[in-house]
């Protein structure tokens, strides 16, 4: 069955797949939990420990592709063509951009993180724990984990679906990736790769959700004084579900813009808050020694590993399980953020979407960070037991709560995480949605009853994941997702050079000549006719008469 005639109908290979993959995850985590929970824990270190450094190497290609992208001649191509014009103004573009990669990473993992690298320090750092040199390195650990790294990965795949979508005028999905890349259509492989981008994307939007859970878990703790337990994120589950859930019925692309506007209003609210009523000059010390930490230490930053030290699983339960995390959405949040390039220079595009959510993320976490080690060394709050005590969910709630108006602090915290995960959650349950629907685009509106099921499933495996095994299942997640995607990903980022090359012989910047894409049976065929063409010349070339 053509192409054509299967628009709009259920990708069943990849709707199947993906949800006997949920389903098994769900029967485990029902009837086997601990089993479940242990499994998930030590996916973080089988990972780890095999492909470790396939990880950090690619990582490290993904920023120098980036970085050649900007330098050379690749940067001036012109996304939509020369004579095109921006869809959205630079306000919406800044906020879009922080607020859709961020979900609930960073108000989780980047607030409570410093303070185990404060404790334990990795050995290839050969840092003294709880010591001054701790501190800074808790924190500009936390702002290079939330920073540039991630947002290189992302931007590759946004500039090679944007070129695809805007400049060579083909849909926004991996077809057109492989139409580009062979010249010719491949089903069997088109269904692979939305097959693993399905898996990887249910296993990330899991993990988001599994964070946001155990966060808004220990807000409502911190603030109403309820015991958390699995009674809790139950409650939390449904009710979260229903609201994104609801929402990506209801369509993102109105809503999308006031959310996000809404987050940025929170997060900067929050800023001048803790500067205000914190120690504004410890946080500014700290801050700059840690950003000069991370410009000093960069390169060897994103390739820590245990090598001669493999009792340390310090860089396998951070900044590996980080790099995957970040693998995990690439390619769709790439999806994603093609559409603001639209107008804009791959050059400033790239260095939009790399340096403007990086510096915020930096910002945003030498302040809190800073904060934290501040109430940490001066002995005003231990966030340390705090966090043994409660979990790490807890760790800036504790902060916060120890502060003037901290009831009230608390609670707006508190919403902005939820915010936060629905900005992440409602346009990745669509994308997940649409890669189980043939001929439809990634922005395209799938069947509800798909996005009700995909929604339903993914935030079962969230609960489950959180009741099993708490943060160190989601992490094991994210590693096993985050693997499966790390070929996509590539790709994409290599195929700009050749996409960019392309348009740059074109005045306009734009490619729209007809390509014959065939099928593999066409190019059978097309072989079958080839040879009897030379086989029988007299009979496909009769002896024209002349009269």
């Amino acid at each position: 069955m053509k192409e054509s005639t299967q628009k709009g109908k259920i990708y069943k290979p990849v709707l199947i797949t993906l949800g006997v993959l949920l389903l098994i995850e769900m029967i485990f985590g029902v009837f086997f939990t601990d089993q479940f929970g242990r499994l998930m824990i030590n996916m973080i270190y089988l990972v780890g420990d095999n492909f470790g450094w396939w990880i950090n190497l690619l990582a490290v290609v993904c920023i120098v592709i980036g970085l050649a992208l900007v330098i050379f001649k690749y940067g001036d191509v012109v996304i939509g063509g020369k004579d095109a014009k921006p869809d959205f103004s630079t306000w919406q573009w800044f906020s879009i951009s922080i607020c859709g990669g961020i979900g609930c990473g960073l108000l989780f993992w980047a607030m409570g993180e410093p303070i185990y690298h404060y404790i334990s320090p990795p050995v290839a750092a050969n840092i003294t724990p709880e010591s001054r040199d701790a501190a800074i390195f808790a924190v500009s650990q936390a702002m290079f984990d939330w920073s540039f790294v991630q947002y290189f990965i992302y931007a590759l795949p946004a500039v090679a679906f944007a070129l695809l979508a805007f400049n060579f005028k083909k849909t926004l999905s991996f077809s057109s990736l492989l139409d580009v890349t062979f010249r010719r259509k491949r089903p069997w492989m088109t269904t692979l790769l939305h097959i693993l981008c399905a898996y990887a994307v249910a296993s990330g939007v899991s993990n988001s959700m599994g964070a946001g859970l155990m966060q808004i878990s220990g807000g409502i703790n911190a603030v109403f004084g309820v015991q958390q337990g699995p009674a809790m994120y139950l409650f939390i589950t449904v009710f979260v579900a229903a609201f994104f859930i609801l929402s990506c019925l209801t369509g993102i692309n109105k809503g999308l813009t006031y959310v996000s506007t809404a987050c940025m209003i929170c997060f900067f609210g929050l800023m001048i808050y803790v500067l205000v009523f914190g120690d504004a000059q410890f946080i500014g010390k700290i801050g700059t020694e840690a950003m000069g930490d991370l410009m000093n230490n960069f390169w060897q930053k994103i390739t820590f590993n245990n090598t001669l030290a493999p009792q340390d699983q310090w860089a396998n339960e951070w900044t590996i399980t980080f790099w995957n995390s970040f693998f995990i959405y690439a390619p769709v949040i790439g999806m994603f953020l093609a559409r603001m390039g639209k107008g804009r220079t791959v050059r400033q595009f790239l260095l939009v979407e790399i340096l403007v959510p990086s510096l915020f993320c930096c910002m945003f976490i030498a302040i809190f960070a800073g904060m934290i080690m501040k109430m940490q060394c001066s002995g005003m709050v231990d966030v340390w037991g705090k966090v043994q005590e409660l979990g790490m969910q807890t760790a800036l709630y504790q902060v916060l709560g120890s502060m003037p108006f901290g009831k009230i602090v608390q609670f707006v915290f508190l919403i902005a995480v939820c915010l936060s995960f629905v900005t992440l959650a409602d346009p990745n349950t669509s994308a997940l949605s649409t890669l189980c629907v043939h001929g439809q685009e990634i922005d395209a509106e799938p069947p509800r009853n798909i996005k009700i099921g995909v929604g339903i499933g993914v935030s079962v495996v969230a609960y489950l994941l959180v009741v099993a095994g708490g943060m160190d299942a989601v992490k094991g997640l994210l590693n096993l997702g985050g693997l499966l995607m790390t070929i996509p990903t590539l790709w994409l980022g290599l195929i700009c050079f050749r996409l960019c090359g392309r348009l740059l012989k074109s005045k306009t910047h734009l490619l729209e000549e007809e390509e014959t894409l065939q099928t593999e049976a066409d190019v059978s065929l097309a072989a079958g006719a080839k040879k009897e063409l030379h086989a029988k010349p007299q009979a496909l070339y009769p002896t024209a008469e002349i009269d």
